[in-house]
């Protein structure tokens, strides 16, 4: 059965911003079936996973599911709401300037009374669930603690989807680059796990703690297992779906199968998988995922578009110096690829300046 609530998470003096909260409960739980949550467009501009969700649901109709799936579009409604032109001005905050995904709770570094997990805390929890009731109350504690003088916005709305995660068993945040391909963000403990998304590119990452909501969620649970010294069943991935402010319907429907056939290996669907191409899972490490940087300001021509392979020496972008005509030879500056590799995004716009990310590639990657 779906179900809809609103949640009031922002406002300006122009009005109030909810988030639309969508719960798929089946009558009859079965407790080994892991629970599910999925937000999507936490940054403005990365419309994509939104289709995802509504594909998603379409393909869940009248499917028999085991346990309780959470399902959050447009998980920031104000970033998608600052706009610039046509442009979504939707990764940073325009007050503070903070990446709104790096801006979740990291329960170990906190103080005492603060939100504060402590180790002989999680050793008293004697099952999953008590862990996740741990979670819930140290969101609240936080709250508590800055009840009097009031909470950061950006930590406002970014516990409030941490507490709703805080449920789930599996972890999937949505969201897109600039210009990319799909890939997927998963702890290098679950890199076996990982292909069972079906992404041709999977980026391996630490498993600790970096400010997203992947890491955020994934944390903890890593921490209770190393105390408990059990295995770790949570999973939690970042799945990149493409580029961002671009919505394609046909495209969502094959991220949302993917997506179905992974809950059903987890057995929260019960149902056979669809049918879909097999992707080769290309897997690279975190210390191996290069951005490159403008060497100058200029506009960037891209010679390689996500998910191609480029070999060392080549080129792979063109700077040009439109203000330098008069000497043909300053008009180009060549930007070649020092290792081989495989473009995983590269920047929106081509008038770039010294020293921002334009392309961002996997090296010395595996399959």
């Amino acid at each position: 059965m779906l179900t809809k609530r609103s949640q009031i998470i922002d406002e300006s003096n122009q009005g109030q911003y909810a988030l639309n909260i969508y719960e798929l409960t089946p009558e009859n739980i079965n407790e080994n079936a892991p629970t599910v949550y999925i937000q999507a467009n936490v940054h403005g501009a990365e419309l994509q996973g939104n289709m995802a969700i509504l594909k998603l649901l379409n393909l869940l109709e009248d499917k028999k599911i085991n346990s309780k799936i959470t399902l959050i579009p447009n998980a920031n409604p104000y970033a998608t709401s600052v706009k610039m032109g046509t442009y979504t001005y939707g990764r940073f905050n325009p007050i503070t300037g903070d990446n709104w995904n790096r801006m979740y709770l990291d329960f170990f570094s906190q103080s005492q009374g603060q939100g504060l997990i402590s180790d002989d805390e999680i050793k008293e929890c004697k099952s999953k669930q008590d862990f996740k009731i741990l979670i819930k109350n140290k969101v609240n504690e936080y709250r508590r603690y800055h009840q009097e003088y009031g909470i950061n916005e950006n930590k406002n709305l970014f516990i409030t989807l941490q507490e709703l995660a805080s449920d789930a068993d599996i972890v999937l945040d949505l969201h897109t680059a600039g210009v990319g391909c799909r890939y997927v963000y998963g702890p290098d403990y679950l890199k076996e796990q990982m292909k069972e998304l079906n992404f041709p590119f999977n980026l391996v990452i630490p498993p600790e703690f970096g400010g997203a909501m992947d890491e955020a969620t994934f944390y903890p649970w890593v921490k209770f297992h190393e105390i408990h010294k059990s295995e770790n069943t949570f999973e939690s991935y970042t799945l990149e779906l493409g580029s961002e402010e671009i919505i394609d319907s046909k495209a969502g429907k094959a991220d949302a199968i993917n997506i179905f056939n992974y809950l059903v290996k987890k057995g929260v669907i019960e149902d056979k998988e669809i049918e879909c191409p097999k992707n080769e899972a290309t897997f690279c490490l975190l210390k191996d995922y290069k951005s490159f940087f403008a060497p100058k300001s200029g506009f960037v021509e891209y010679h390689k578009s996500p998910g191609e392979f480029f070999k060392k020496g080549e080129k792979i972008m063109s700077l040009y110096h439109f203000d330098k005509m008069e000497r043909p030879e300053e008009v180009i500056t060549p930007i070649l690829a020092p290792v081989d590799g495989i473009v995983i995004n590269h920047a929106p716009s081509s008038n770039v300046k010294r020293g921002m990310n334009i392309l961002e590639a996997f090296t010395n990657f595996t399959s």
